[in-house]
């Protein structure tokens, strides 16, 4: 029988890896953030894997069934670019996961290897832009936007978009269970909190000690709970934050002092907030039908227009939530992502119940934000949950090794 040639396919698996990790470099921009690479080649990848009968897992094949609905909404869309970029979404949602599945189970040394030097990649380059020069790293990025009060974007965009980026690999990390497992968790904190200072990011995590305190809560949690609590007021009291240049530290003195309402009052959140809000009115609007691509800027001037709470809406097809662009294009399609990847949580924790409720919490609602459906660490997250329930079971382990 005809093999692929082993050096052709490692590097089609770097090439891979490549593209999910650093998912904004280019040296050609196509007029968005995340760049078409990946879902370029992978497309080429699943050819070749499904020409040599590589077997798909029953979760992936039911994630094909809204990218099948993507592409006939693609035909009768009036906003082609729009259109297309959801398909590439839902490419890396339905695609994505057979090739880096196939990378976990086929060379996952090489998997461990790349991922942990990612981690160090972004690191240093956002240690440079932060110490050095701030526009390091630009002749590679479709664009660098930031601002004094924000941290710096390493192979980002945006400091935001850097920090989903930390986030998620340290998901990814955390799936895994690699070797060293906490320096790397440590490296993405810093990132996260000291270099992207990202406002949703770190809201993030705030979201995830939230649910890990829930379902853990004992009197040690708690009292660390209450001590955190307490040394943060005492720094709040007893300096002066109110003209600080850091955005994350302005919006905690506003909410805590001045008793404005976030949502209202900050623009970027009334904005990301707004986008949640009308994507699921419009997908009960349309009784759970697809709206399609495109349609979603017809459906806000309509929407908004007796609106007064949501006064920063971006009237765009672009949608800033990866749940609510799924539920508004699809309709009851879309609703088999969130359930299958809620199952593949499940199933990948069967045996670590209150790490199988933080995460199944966490995920369904980190989701809801402003994540691009294209964003290639959600295939790669897919495909490390089939792989953890698969192989990383820690009760049935015979190999207490790690990668």
């Amino acid at each position: 029988m005809f093999k692929i040639d082993k050096m052709l396919m490692k590097l089609m698996c770097i090439t891979m890896l490549i593209t999910a990790f650093y998912p904004y470099l280019t040296f050609y921009s196509f007029g968005t953030d995340i760049q078409p690479w990946n879902c370029l080649v992978v497309l080429l990848f699943v050819f070749v894997l499904l020409y040599f009968n590589t077997k798909i897992s029953i979760f992936i094949s039911i994630l094909l069934l809204p990218l099948l609905m993507s592409l006939l909404l693609l035909l009768n869309s009036q906003d082609s670019f729009s259109a297309a970029r959801s398909v590439c979404g839902y490419i890396n949602i339905g695609l994505s996961p057979i090739v880096y599945y196939y990378i976990l189970k086929n060379d996952n040394d090489l998997f461990v290897r790349m991922l942990k030097k990612a981690i160090i990649v972004w690191f240093v380059i956002g240690v440079i832009q932060l110490f050095v020069d701030p526009s390091f790293g630009s002749v590679i990025l479709p664009r660098i936007t930031t601002s004094i009060d924000r941290g710096v974007t390493s192979l980002a965009p945006e400091p935001t978009f850097y920090g989903i980026v930390c986030f998620f690999l340290l998901f990814i990390v955390e799936i895994l269970d690699i070797q060293y497992k906490s320096r790397y968790i440590i490296l993405l904190l810093i990132q996260i909190i000291a270099i992207a200072q990202s406002t949703m990011v770190i809201l993030f995590l705030c979201i995830y000690l939230f649910y890990l305190f829930i379902f853990n809560i004992n009197v040690k949690a708690l009292f660390c709970i209450i001590a955190l609590a307490f040394i943060c007021s005492i720094v709040m009291i007893n300096f002066d934050v109110s003209n600080s240049n850091i955005r994350v530290i302005n919006l905690v003195n506003r909410l805590l002092f001045s008793g404005e309402n976030m949502l209202y009052v900050d623009g970027s959140i009334n904005s990301r907030a707004s986008a949640i809000f009308f994507s699921v009115k419009g997908f009960f609007d349309n009784y759970m039908l697809p709206n399609g691509a495109g349609s979603y800027s017809t459906y806000l001037v309509e929407a908004t227009s007796s609106n007064d709470f949501f006064w920063n809406v971006t009237i765009s097809n672009r949608i800033m939530s990866f749940y609510g662009s799924i539920l508004f294009e699809l309709g009851f399609v879309g609703l088999l992502i969130p359930c299958v990847i809620s199952l593949l949580i499940v199933k990948a924790y069967r045996y670590e119940r209150k790490k199988m409720l933080v995460n199944l919490f966490n995920v369904n609602t980190i989701l809801w934000s402003a994540i691009q459906l294209s964003f290639p660490l959600i295939g790669v997250v897919i495909a490390a949950l089939i792989y953890r329930g698969r192989h990383c079971c820690p009760r049935y382990r015979m190999n207490t090794a790690r990668p």
